[in-house]
């Protein structure tokens, strides 16, 4: 009898995509990456590393997935935005127990068969749903179907998505005639008629994930394809460890783009000899400054990211005050993943100085790390929330 070993077969597959990827960020423009990378992802399966070996997957958990989403950041930021949004919606999907047990075997089937899905949820008008945005989106009872209109942005890796989970409220009220206004989650099939899939933005950063606007026009799907229901004002339906998916794979992106970041510039700083060669620039004392001040950063907010994706691994929705703590810290973690990467990427191009200005990895190093800063946990909402949450603990224990 063969025993699996998950954490290998991670290893494997993950060593396979590093194999096909780094060479294609080296020669494909980053307009073009999107398609090409997500091909190259799906060969090496990395897709499926959180489905249940039954259908071809590791069942990697929250920690497995951040060192995944890592490695594939320090490849190129793009494509771990664009696996790690697939991989938050199907871990939060398996984990959080709040999708239909019919629906969710749907989504991990295509999955298993090779599609590749995200969430749609911002919008122009409205803007983040992290800033209590609401959709225009619209969705209308029609029988046993829901019409879905509106227009969704910054849909990373559009071009590649076979299924979307959108955001939309009633036009109608609701399902039932005596239902209150209500919010959906609906998982949408993309090749639907209706779906248009516009081109992605013009943006500072991750220029190739491919983001780009989601417009449905009439878009007929099943009732049964709602994920996920609320009143207006109501939590999220999927439930606290959907957003620590969420959160965890977001923050394991931004730190794979620091430390990506670090062994390019430390490689440079070793190779670099000016003058009359006789002393490399990593030799310098200014520059072992440099080096060691985004190193500490980093190495900071690996093991911040690491212990709470372990932490959270080991919580379950029937846990609702663990899953809180954890929830807090996985903010904690998005920003300081967040502020390390910046700091790292701004250290790599002052220690490179002209060359990292450039055009080449550094530079879009640089320029991705900031895409972290409006990727929510957004950094002022969090700290207002760390910061309410001080005052009422010390209200509550002085009575």
């Amino acid at each position: 009898m063969t025993t699996a070993h998950p954490d290998r077969d991670l290893g494997q597959r993950l060593a396979a995509a590093v194999d096909a990827l780094e060479p294609l960020v080296a020669l494909t423009p980053e307009a073009d990456l999107a398609a090409r990378a997500a091909r190259a992802v799906l060969d090496a399966g990395l897709h499926t590393v959180t489905l249940p070996p039954r259908l071809g997957g590791l069942d990697a958990g929250l920690a497995g997935s951040a060192g995944m989403l890592a490695a594939i950041g320090a490849i190129d930021g793009s494509i771990g935005l664009g696996l790690a949004m697939h991989t938050q919606v199907v871990g939060g999907a398996i984990h959080s127990g709040t999708w239909p047990a019919a629906l969710l075997d749907r989504l991990l089937e295509a999955v298993a068969s090779g599609a590749l899905v995200n969430a749609a949820s911002t919008e122009e008008e409205s803007g983040s749903p992290a800033r209590g945005g609401l959709p225009s989106t619209t969705a209308r009872a029609d029988r046993n179907e829901l019409v879905l209109d509106g227009e969704k942005t910054w849909t990373t890796w559009l071009p590649a998505l076979q299924l979307a989970v959108v955001s939309a409220r009633f036009a109608d009220g609701g399902l039932e005639p005596d239902s209150s206004p209500t919010l959906l989650n609906v998982l949408v099939d993309l090749t639907a008629p209706g779906v248009e899939l516009l081109p992605g933005f013009d943006a500072l950063g991750m220029r190739g994930s491919a983001s780009g606007r989601l417009r449905l026009h009439g878009v007929r799907v099943p009732a049964d394809a709602i994920v996920a229901r609320r009143a207006v004002n109501a939590p999220d339906a999927r439930g606290a460890l959907q957003a620590v998916w969420f959160g965890l794979c977001v923050s394991a992106v931004y730190l794979g783009i620091g430390e990506g970041a670090r062994g390019r510039v430390v490689r440079w700083a070793i190779d670099r000899r000016p003058g009359d060669g006789s002393a490399a620039v990593a030799d310098l004392p200014s520059i072992q400054l440099r080096l060691g001040r985004l190193d500490a950063a980093l190495r900071s907010a690996r093991i911040l990211v690491l212990d709470v994706a372990q932490r959270a691994d080991r919580k379950s929705a029937d846990d609702p005050a663990g899953l809180a703590t954890v929830a807090s810290d996985v903010t904690l973690a998005k920003l300081t993943a967040t502020a390390a990467a910046v700091t790292a990427t701004d250290e790599a191009l002052r220690i490179a100085g002209g060359p990292g200005f450039l055009a080449g990895p550094l530079e879009r190093a640089f320029r991705d790390a900031r895409a972290g800063l409006i990727n929510p946990p957004l950094e002022d909402v969090a700290l207002a929330g760390f910061g309410r949450g001080l005052v009422e603990r010390e209200q509550a224990a002085n009575g």
